[in-house]
C-alpha cells in the first residue's frame, strides 16, 4: 500500500525544465472590487528581452516544487541557454506591490484571452531575512533565547526581568544580544552586496547585448537606404511625374553657416560627440554644411501645409533633415543638390510658379546650382 502511494505522488508532481533562484506563485490579474485571478500559465513577448526577438511569443508554466516550463509558442528563434538568460532576468527584477501581492516590476505577460497579467514572486521583507537567521543559529542556549525574550519583550516584563536578575548577569546579556545582532546584520548586509553585484553583472551584460544589436540595426540601415536610393530612382526613370498635388514650391540658394571646418573645431567635435552620444561626422556637417530652404503654398495662397504634403516633401529624401522654420518653410540638410531637390518635387506633384518665386525673394526663374552660388 506505501509504495502504491509513493507512485501515486510522484505521478501527481509535475517537474518543469527551469527552477528559478525565487520561487514563481502565480500571474496575478486585478479585477474592479478588490477581485484577483491567479493563473499557473500566461504569455510573454520576446520583446520584452531582445528586438531581435521581436514576434515571437513564450508561455510560462508554474510546475511543482519551484519549478516552471518556458517554452517559445510558434516560432524557433530562441535556445535553451537564451531563456535561462530571460529567466535569470526575471530573477534579478526587482518587485513591486500589486494587488497586495509581490509582483515582478515592469514586466507585463498576458493569457489567453489577451489580458494583462503580472508574475508573483517569493519575496522576503529585510525583517524576515533577519528572523530566518535568527531560526538558522539552532545552537543558540537557553540563555541566548532568554537575551531575545528581553529584546522583544514589553514594558513590564523588562522591569520584572531587572528585578529578579543581578546587574552582573544583565550587562553580559546586553553584550551577547548586541553581538548577535550585529552578526545577524552582517549576513544580512553581506547577502544584499552579493543581490547588488550579481543584478550589476546582469545589466552590464544587458548594456553590452544591446549595443551589439544597435551597431547591427545600424548597419542593416545604411544598408537599407542605399538600396531604397537605388529603387527609387529606378522608379523615377520609368515613371511619369505625378499629378499636381496644388502645392507651388520654392527652393532658395544653399545658405551656409559661415563655420569654416579647421583642425581645432575637428578636435572639439572630437571630444564632444561621444559625450552628447552623437556621430562625429553627423555633428561636423550640421555645423560647417549648408542648408536649402524650401517653401510651400497651396495655390490658392493658404499657407497652411496638410499632413499629406508634408509627408510627400519628406520623402523625397527619408535619410536628411527637415527642420520646421515657420508653418510653411523649411529647412533641408542632406546630400541632394539644388537641382535633385527640384527635379524630385516636381516628381511627387509639387509645382513652380513664377509669381510664386518671386514672392519667396528669387533674384531669376532659373536653376541654379549651389557651385555657381
Amino acid at each position: 500500500m506505501e509504495k502504491e502511494k509513493e507512485k501515486e505522488t510522484e505521478k501527481s508532481t509535475k517537474l518543469g525544465k527551469y527552477k528559478p533562484k525565487r520561487q514563481f506563485l502565480n500571474f496575478v490579474t486585478g479585477l474592479k472590487g478588490k477581485i484577483r485571478l491567479l493563473s499557473t500559465e500566461a504569455f510573454i513577448k520576446g520583446e520584452k528581452f531582445s528586438m531581435m526577438l521581436e514576434g515571437a511569443k513564450f508561455k510560462v508554466t508554474i510546475l511543482d516544487e519551484g519549478t516552471i516550463d518556458f517554452e517559445e509558442v510558434d516560432t524557433n528563434l530562441s535556445n535553451p541557454d537564451m531563456i535561462q538568460r530571460f529567466i535569470d532576468d526575471i530573477d534579478s527584477t526587482e518587485v513591486t506591490g500589486y494587488v497586495q501581492k509581490f509582483v515582478v516590476s515592469n514586466l507585463e505577460f498576458f493569457d489567453e484571452e489577451g489580458k494583462n497579467c503580472y508574475l508573483e514572486v517569493e519575496h522576503k521583507k529585510p525583517i524576515d531575512k533577519m528572523f530566518s537567521i535568527f531560526e538558522e543559529k539552532s545552537e543558540i542556549s537557553t540563555s541566548g533565547l532568554s537575551i531575545l525574550d528581553a529584546l522583544f519583550q514589553d514594558t513590564e516584563d523588562t522591569k520584572q526581568e531587572e528585578v529578579s536578575k543581578p546587574k552582573k548577569e544583565k550587562k553580559s546579556q546586553k553584550k551577547e544580544s548586541k553581538k548577535f545582532l550585529e552578526e545577524a546584520f552582517e549576513k544580512m548586509n553581506q547577502e544584499k552586496i552579493k543581490e547588488l553585484k550579481e543584478r550589476i553583472e546582469v545589466k552590464e551584460s544587458e548594456i553590452f547585448k544591446n549595443r551589439i544589436e544597435l551597431d547591427r540595426s545600424e548597419s542593416k540601415d545604411v544598408k537599407l537606404k542605399d538600396e531604397l536610393k537605388v529603387l527609387n530612382s529606378r522608379l523615377k526613370s520609368l515613371m511619369p511625374k505625378e499629378e499636381s498635388n496644388g502645392y507651388n514650391f520654392f527652393v532658395s540658394q544653399l545658405n551656409k553657416t559661415g563655420i569654416e571646418l579647421d583642425e581645432s573645431l575637428k578636435k572639439v567635435v572630437s571630444q564632444i560627440s561621444p559625450v552628447l552620444n552623437l556621430k562625429e561626422d553627423a555633428v561636423l556637417d550640421m555645423l560647417t554644411g549648408g542648408f536649402y530652404t524650401i517653401t510651400l503654398e497651396k495655390k490658392d495662397g493658404t499657407t497652411k501645409i496638410d499632413k499629406d504634403a508634408l509627408n510627400t516633401l519628406t520623402s523625397i529624401d527619408i535619410d536628411a533633415t527637415f527642420e520646421s522654420v515657420s508653418e510653411n518653410q523649411f529647412n533641408y540638410r542632406g546630400k541632394l543638390t539644388w537641382h535633385q531637390i527640384v527635379d524630385s518635387l516636381i516628381c511627387k506633384g509639387f509645382e513652380q510658379d513664377s509669381d510664386f518665386d518671386k514672392k519667396c525673394g528669387s533674384n531669376s526663374y532659373e536653376s541654379k546650382d549651389e557651385n555657381e552660388q
